[in-house]
């Protein structure tokens, strides 16, 4: 079983605008889609598809925390809560024109009682082939408190919440992208800002670019990979498919796992939905995969 823990996670609303131009007005006509959303509850979602058992730990409070209860549940993806005193975020992404753009709500304070519960709720979940901590979050020291417990831990983070995590070296698996590795630690290649997650503790990074090539340093390799070209929708949780099969695929030899991963982020972006997967879809995509 595979767990994922979102602390932070958001209803957000995605907008399709074929020739969004920013400052103009736009009268799209479809409705916006709407999605129960945050990176570990995307991996999740992807996981799901690929056949894995997973199980979704979020934190969500108020009405906006009971939409994304409900959204989860109409999913049918399995889930555990805690409940939050304050409000969970909402958000919206509009894409189109070549571009994606998302607006982020605040994110809802956590009381240390609030903390201590989700740290007890996941350790009653153990033990887990990988544990998914990541996204924003308005407590940095939650995370290390997670990377901290006796499993495989994968991290998807920025700031504090990734420094502090690395520091405490209960770190498995780093895997932010090129532009949270350019804000934290300075890194301007996805080669080098992997070799600065491994250097800083992180047993293997993965580090991704949007559609560029992406880094991973696993299993005592280290590979450049190009991804497929494919026609974009968006890019939204497509860095979260690529973890998802990235895992799905871990105990396969490294070459294969990385380019089925690729193929899953690709595939993703195909699609208006968010971190959605077929996973015959995704294989035949991995053969397009150029690794180095």
């Amino acid at each position: 079983m595979i767990v994922t823990v979102t602390v932070n996670p958001m209803i957000e609303q995605l907008h399709e605008v074929p020739s969004f131009v920013a400052g103009a007005t736009h009268r799209p006509e479809a409705p916006a889609a709407v999605v129960a959303a945050g990176k570990p509850l995307n991996v999740a979602r992807a996981l799901r598809d690929l056949g894995e058992e997973v199980v979704a730990v979020v934190a969500t409070g108020g009405t906006t925390g009971q939409e994304i209860l409900d959204r989860l549940e109409e999913e049918r993806l399995e889930a555990r809560h805690v409940t939050l005193a304050q409000e969970s975020r909402r958000g919206f992404t509009v894409f189109g024109g070549g571009s994606t753009s998302t607006v982020y709500g605040p994110a809802p304070a956590i009381s240390d009682a609030e903390a201590d519960a989700i740290v007890d709720l996941v350790k009653s979940l153990l033990p887990v082939r990988f544990l998914v901590v990541g996204g924003s979050t308005s407590r940095a020291d939650l995370y290390p408190r997670l990377c901290a417990l006796d499993t495989r831990v994968v991290l998807d983070s920025h700031g504090h919440a990734l420094l502090d995590s690395l520091a405490g070296g209960g770190v498995h698996l780093a895997k932010p992208n090129l532009k949270e590795c350019r804000a934290t630690l300075g890194s301007e290649a996805v080669g080098g800002a992997a070799q600065d997650l491994l250097h800083r503790g992180a047993k293997e990074a993965v580090v991704t670019d949007e559609g560029g090539a992406a880094a991973f340093f696993i299993g005592g390799r280290q590979l450049i990979a190009h991804p497929p070209v494919v026609d974009v929708v968006h890019t939204v949780g497509c860095g979260d498919a690529l973890c998802a099969g990235l895992l799905h695929m871990r105990e396969r030899p490294v070459d294969e796992a990385v380019a089925f991963a690729m193929a899953c982020g690709a595939y993703a972006a195909t699609h208006s939905g968010v971190s959605h997967l077929d996973r015959s879809a995704c294989a035949a995509l991995a053969d397009q995969v150029e690794i180095s």
